[in-house]
């Protein structure tokens, strides 16, 4: 017989979305805090620009608003674009108070907050701890984490599925050491983060492998946008590196990227040059290495000042120095990297899913904010403001609302004249990594694509229960309807935008 252990709430996932949604809860409620590793293995932990948020006279929330829908390229969900973004003041006073400390003008007034700027925004609101911004804001939450007697952490489950009552959710089952366990709750949180463990080349931790996505599709959640896969234009490309991120604020602070030959190439793809959105700067970077036999770019901060560059980067001049470049004198190579999955688990504004008393919060989860391609600094913000409204929404007790999207496709690539044959190959969690990288990159295909997808299918049939094949073709199918080129996706069979009234959020459904 199966062990059950009773919750108030059960959170899967100890970013920053399920650590703002713990820590906003009151203190009557227990709370279960399921960890697949140790707390700083999370993308939020590796984030180093920071938040955006509107925090001047001079800035406005609609002008944050438009800069987001202009990099989402027309895909996001305006109403709850409008929602999450108003509420960053707020957001970056709730991080104080749990013990953030960010930038301060130390020069000019260290009362106010030092704002960079980032690609895709038009001002300076970009609120940051030097060039480690996650890092610290985690810390500062796992200090509280650490005196909260209500929450309990509980580290190594598998969670196998979410226990279910027709389309109510009630809890999780989950295995460890070969013991099964339910854990029953009168809500249930998915905050499992991204899927970039589905690629040879990411950003992100070990950790990342999309498990929220398959839970909540296999209960029956609609999943939305995973065709929109963010490549960060500047991933270190260095032996040993790592998945090292190079900071876009880099570029926000005067960085020039430079190919093979010297040349400034980024004012040739785009009038914003280095701070165009993210997905015109990889596909950029992309085309110029594809020129120069795949190898990398630079990114040059030479001609700033070096105290400069230790001074507002240091977490980056350190781990480059520790791979022997000196960023103030010597180019950094770099390449486009996976980074962000902009879609997810289908949600509105406050976290709800498809199933009653099912949030899901952050990288898992689709709210529309980020439309086809993420506003850098947007998410870390959207971490905390749905986690927050997912908190008062619990305690407040409100009837469930459900997600809507203002029209979805209904093509199917079915009709493809496209005659493949899977490959006999075994699946491993390396030959699909392999297989995703070759064939859903920066640049896609229809071929490619559909090849890719016949090949899933196969596994699938082997493998039925496999996480990382389900999302896999939830993502491959995503791609593969839409039959345009939008945001960071790029067909190369379909180039053209549509007219996004047409094609506006993708939706899988059951």
């Amino acid at each position: 017989m199966v062990q059950s252990f009773e919750y108030d709430v059960v959170i899967v996932g100890a970013g920053l979305a399920g650590l703002t949604v713990a820590l906003s809860l009151p203190q009557h409620m227990r709370i279960g805090l399921f960890l697949k590793d140790e707390l700083h293995i999370c993308s939020s932990y590796m984030a180093q620009g920071g938040i955006a948020a509107v925090l001047t006279e001079t800035d406005s929330i609609e002008n944050h608003v438009q800069n987001t829908i202009t990099a989402g390229a027309g895909l996001c969900h305006v109403g709850n674009t409008q929602k999450i973004l108003a509420q960053a003041p707020k957001a970056i006073a709730w991080l104080q108070q749990q013990g953030v400390i960010f930038d301060t003008e130390v020069f000019n007034d260290p009362t106010q907050l030092h704002l960079t700027k980032e690609g895709g925004h038009d001002h300076r609101r970009i609120v940051h701890v030097a060039d480690h911004t996650g890092q610290s804001i985690i810390q500062a939450l796992v200090k509280k984490l650490n005196t909260a007697q209500h929450i309990e952490c509980l580290f190594g489950y598998e969670i196998e599925s979410l226990l279910m009552r027709e389309t109510h959710c009630y809890g999780i089952r989950g295995k460890r050491e070969g013991e099964q366990r339910n854990f029953i709750a009168q809500y249930t949180v998915l905050a499992t983060g991204g899927l970039g463990q589905l690629f040879e080349r990411t950003t992100n931790p070990i950790t990342a492998t999309g498990d929220g996505i398959a839970l909540a599709y296999h209960a029956g959640c609609r999943v939305a946008n995973l065709e929109f896969i963010q490549f960060h234009p500047t991933g270190l490309a260095i032996e040993n590196a790592g998945g090292f991120l190079i900071s876009e604020a880099l570029r926000g602070e005067g960085g020039i990227l430079r190919n093979i030959d010297g040349h400034r190439f980024m004012p040739d793809y785009d009038e914003r040059a280095e701070l165009a959105p993210r997905d015109i700067v990889a596909r950029s970077i992309f085309k110029e290495m594809s020129r120069q036999n795949h190898q990398p770019v630079f990114l040059d901060m030479t001609h700033l000042d070096a105290d400069f560059i230790q001074t507002h980067f240091p977490a980056i001049y350190a781990k480059c120095n520790s791979l022997g470049l000196d960023i103030s004198r010597e180019m950094i190579p770099v390449a486009p990297t996976v980074h962000y999955s902009c879609g997810g688990v289908l949600t509105d504004a406050y976290g709800h899913t498809d199933l009653e008393h099912l949030y899901a919060v952050g990288e898992v989860a689709c709210t529309g904010l980020h439309g086809a391609n993420r506003l850098a600094s947007n998410s870390l913000l959207e971490c905390v403001v749905v986690g927050r409204y997912i908190a008062q929404d619990m305690f407040e007790g409100h009837s469930w609302s459900y997600p809507t999207v203002a029209s979805y496709k209904i093509t199917t690539h079915a009709s493809t004249d496209i005659n493949i044959n899977p490959e006999q190959i075994a699946f491993s969690p390396q030959i699909l990594q392999r297989w995703m990288s070759q064939y859903f990159g920066i640049v896609r295909d229809q071929t490619g694509l559909f090849k890719l997808y016949v090949q899933l299918n196969m596994w699938k049939e082997q493998h039925p229960q496999e996480h990382l094949i389900t999302v896999a073709l939830l993502m491959v199918n995503a791609a593969l309807e839409r039959l345009e080129s939008r945001g960071a996706h790029f067909n190369d069979t379909y180039p053209d935008l549509l007219n996004h009234e047409l094609y506006s959020i993708g939706v899988n459904a059951h």
